[in-house]
């Protein structure tokens, strides 16, 4: 059964240095992927799309220790993309792409927008100090970029308030995701940094999944 844990170890998984992000803000984003995998494997999530991870996805970490999952979160990138979408307000009716609205559990929509306020913050942050490492840890467009410069404070609080700016990255990748899971279990140097070049030699595939898929089409007969 999965179990809400504390990270109190958390400082101790970060490196002085990585080679894209500072200690504060290698702390901050694993924290952040923490709380995402946390909130992802929740009873009761399981439908939103937030944390839609594929069901090979969602069986390997739901099966994994919490100190392997900690492992899983210090990558020096993040396990969740963010959808900004500045032709459109942050507010707006599901898609038939996007499925069904889910129901969130009572007690869990608190901690969800909260999370994505942190996630939108991070990624200000990112623009300001660390330009050139966000489009790697959080895989934000150009165009994206330079709305989020533009954003203000107001505007970014709103945007956290919509279903649709956070979504999982490698939903779609178990294979991945075994890679990442058996690299954290060992917990060698080695082979944490050899899961890491892979994620970051897959983002794109990761950032191709952040958007919703197209409509199905029936086949003509």
């Amino acid at each position: 059964m999965y179990q809400e844990t504390h990270h109190p170890g958390q400082d101790a998984l970060t490196p002085a240095r990585s080679g894209l992000l500072p200690p504060a803000l290698r702390r901050d984003l694993t924290d952040l992927n923490c709380q995402y995998l946390e909130l992802g494997l929740a009873p009761g999530l399981e439908g939103d799309p937030r944390f839609g991870w594929s069901e090979p996805v969602r069986l390997s970490l739901l099966a994994l220790d919490a100190g392997t999952r900690m492992r899983i979160a210090s990558v020096p990138f993040a396990l969740f993309g963010l959808v900004l979408s500045p032709a459109r307000p942050a507010r707006v009716a599901p898609r038939v792409e996007d499925g069904p609205p889910a129901n969130v559990p009572a007690g869990w929509q608190g901690r969800c927008e909260s999370f994505a306020h942190q996630a939108l913050f991070l990624a200000r942050r990112l623009l300001d100090g660390e330009p050139m490492a966000l489009h790697l840890v959080l895989g934000l467009s150009d165009e994206a970029q330079h709305w989020l410069a533009e954003c203000r404070l107001a505007q970014l609080a709103e945007m956290a308030g919509s279903s649709h700016v956070i979504r999982p990255r490698w939903r779609l990748h178990a294979r991945f995701w075994e890679m990442l899971a058996a690299a954290a279990r060992r917990g060698t140097p080695t082979a944490l940094e050899w899961a890491h070049c892979s994620g970051l030699c897959l983002l794109g595939a990761a950032d191709s999944d952040v958007a919703p898929p197209p409509p199905r089409r029936r086949p003509r007969r």
